[in-house]
């Protein structure tokens, strides 16, 4: 009886690299890309508008928010991400504006554990 994954011997992985997790979420033109450091914890994204790279950071107990904002292609968003330890959370508040269309605003959770 096999038990799966038999090719790979016992011991090659450290637990700790369960501590990571990545991801998107997008929201019309704006994507953000994001890994997480459960061990920290600790999230660094990029933000990218319309396929263009606006910019990003890391955010950690010691730096608990960041705001990163720009336009590209006729397109403007302004993204703030937070993370909340004590609720094992990070949270987001993001404005995304289409030209002809206006602008939206997003509130939420970005990630839980």
């Amino acid at each position: 009886m096999t038990t799966g994954l038999d090719h790979i011997q016992d011991g090659q992985i450290h637990e700790s690299a369960f501590n990571f997790v990545s991801s998107t979420l997008t929201l019309g033109p704006l994507t953000i890309t994001y890994t997480v450091d459960l061990s920290i914890p600790q999230v660094t994204f990029i933000l990218t508008l319309a396929g263009i790279n606006i910019g990003g950071g890391t955010i950690n107990p010691q730096h608990p928010c960041v705001t990163v904002g720009g336009g590209a292609a006729g397109f403007k968003a302004e993204a703030t991400l937070c993370v909340v330890p004590a609720n094992k959370q990070v949270t987001y508040n993001i404005q995304v504006c289409v030209p002809f269309l206006g602008c939206k605003t997003y509130q939420g959770v970005l990630f839980s554990w």
